[in-house]
């Protein structure tokens, strides 16, 4: 037979529970003024500035201008086969640049290049090509090459 009784446990968790809670909300009157909403014993502080808390919780407005920007070069060209970039950075084609193929003729690469202008032209299936895309061109050795600004 069992002896216990199960409310027993219970009670005896209780009466701890009250007690607990008796003790923190009597050494918690020892501290706090609730008539004058203040922590006995504290230095007085200055107002809080709304606008100086939020300031300080948005992230600092930093450029990190390295210098080195990335910059897409691409043309569509149905048809071609292969599409490389000729440029004054890669020796007019010394080193020249091929371009990924994606569907329906469209080429593209992208570059890290450094602030400056940089002239170019597109070699589409062995045929010097200007950018369509791109009106500033400018007439150098007999041939059209447009000019890239990176800024």
């Amino acid at each position: 037979m069992n002896s216990k009784k199960p409310g027993a446990l219970f009670a005896l968790f209780l009466l701890l529970f009250c007690t607990v809670l008796t003790w923190f909300f009597v050494a918690g009157e020892d501290f706090y003024d609730y008539t004058s909403g203040a922590i006995e014993g504290a230095a007085q502080t200055a107002a809080l500035d709304k606008d100086a808390l939020t300031a300080l919780s948005r992230a600092p407005k930093e450029k990190f201008d390295t210098e080195i920007k990335f910059r897409n070069f691409f043309v569509t060209a149905p048809g071609a086969k292969k599409v490389q970039l000729l440029a004054d950075f890669n020796g007019w084609g010394k080193t020249p640049i091929e371009l990924t193929p994606y569907r329906k003729g469209y080429f593209e690469t992208s570059l890290a290049l450094s602030a400056g202008e940089y002239k170019y032209v597109f070699l589409v299936d062995g045929k010097e090509v200007p950018d369509p895309a791109n009106s500033d061109r400018v007439e150098e050795n007999g041939r059209t090459v447009c000019i890239k600004t990176v800024r």
